[in-house]
């Protein structure tokens, strides 16, 4: 076997082992106090997540050398914001948590955008040791929610499921939003607008809709859908949203698949481009939120046309260089790293040596394969029990 695809085996396979280490030993136990009381429920299953997102940010950048590559603006770790980012490959949430590692500082930080936005808010110390009072979420798939422990995680920790049926998804956005306004929580959401990567086939059918449409042919993206962002960002104004961050992404050797992990293509730099909207220079009509993304993504296409040719981000406005940041240590995801590991042998060890916590294993996976079928998952349960307190 080549030593890449070697490597590329063990690297899938820790970091979707960690994944079930975590579901089983502090995902399970920590979900029936969702029935009683969602407030430290949700405090509980966030911070888990927030120590979650640091393992990836080691696994790749510390043990498989890739350099992470930030430019633009910093985002702001305490305000709810929505990130709309291209869709290059299909593993581009990977190394979403690298770039939000790097790209959310401290807000003391002098340079850090949110001194010119908002006033610098007390913090937990949960806020402090989940790096902000804003979680990150991301708008998903549907069928994503059914991938045992990744999927489960993200059900528990109540991620937006989308099923690209608009009716049933238009019910999936509103609960979304009432539930996280109910608890009166910060986010940071994640969406990617194009709704599938840009693989060649899918390249081909925005083409195609271009052509139908008679709309621009783009190389490096595929034409955004628009109405689900516009009801996000219009449902979520009312909701205390504070700005758009415009994220472009960019590989020097992009993995467009699981597979390509697999066989050892890693990438070794991973490029990512902020640049931050108020909410207040976004247009409040749904139509013109539309023509305000369908211009982003042309923006966008130009702004990679160039990167690809001359390997800089520029400024669409003024043709100047986005300045590229300087990264964050890595202290603090290695850290995460020896905790998540220290789950992995605690994990190894119940397996091998603990009948009950076999059954334990057993009876969670069936009960989450049982709701995910019956209930359309927890985060159903969860919208449902907060509802009735």
């Amino acid at each position: 076997m080549p030593a890449a695809m070697a490597a590329g085996l063990l690297i899938c396979a820790a970091w979707y082992y960690t994944i079930l280490a975590g579901f089983y030993i502090l995902y399970c136990p920590v979900m029936y106090l969702m029935f009683i009381n969602q407030v430290i429920y949700r405090k509980i299953v966030d911070l888990l997540f927030a120590l979650w997102e640091l393992y990836p940010v080691a696994l790749f950048q510390w043990l498989c050398g890739t350099t992470l590559h930030y430019y633009g603006d910093y985002v702001n770790p305490n305000e709810t914001t929505i990130i709309v980012m291209n869709h290059r490959t299909r593993v581009d949430w990977n190394y979403v948590w690298i770039a939000l590692y790097h790209a959310t500082l401290n807000p003391n930080y002098p340079e850090c955008i949110c001194k010119e936005t908002d006033a610098i808010e007390e913090l937990s110390i949960l806020d402090m040791m989940t790096g902000g009072k804003s979680r990150i979420k991301i708008v998903l798939k549907d069928e994503i929610k059914s991938v045992p422990g990744m999927g489960w995680i993200m059900q528990l920790n109540f991620f937006l499921y989308v099923k690209r049926n608009w009716q049933e998804d238009q019910i999936n956005m509103s609960q979304y939003v009432e539930y996280y306004k109910k608890l009166q929580y910060n986010q940071r959401i994640v969406l990617f607008p194009e709704g599938t990567d840009l693989s060649e086939e899918n390249k081909r059918k925005s083409e195609r809709y271009a052509i139908t449409k008679q709309l621009p042919i783009y190389e490096f993206v595929l034409h955004p859908r628009t109405t689900g962002w516009s009801s996000l960002c219009t449902s979520l104004r009312d909701s205390g949203l504070k700005s758009v961050y415009d994220v472009t992404v960019a590989y020097d050797r992009p993995a467009q698949n699981e597979l390509d992990l697999l066989r050892g293509k890693i990438p070794r730099h991973v490029y990512f481009c902020f640049k931050r909207y108020s909410i207040e220079e976004l247009p409040r009509d749904e139509e013109h939120l539309k023509t305000w993304l369908m211009n982003r993504w042309t923006e966008k296409n130009a702004c990679l046309q160039k990167f690809h040719h001359e390997g800089t981000f520029t400024e669409f406005a003024t043709n100047r260089p986005v300045p590229e940041r300087s990264p964050r240590s890595l202290t603090v995801a290695k850290i995460g790293f020896v905790f998540w590991t220290v789950i992995d042998m605690l994990f190894i060890y119940g397996l091998c040596y603990s009948i009950v916590f076999r059954f334990w294993v057993l009876y969670h996976s069936l009960l989450f394969i049982l709701v995910t079928k019956y209930f359309d998952g927890f985060q159903k349960i969860q919208y449902r029990l907060l509802n009735r307190s």
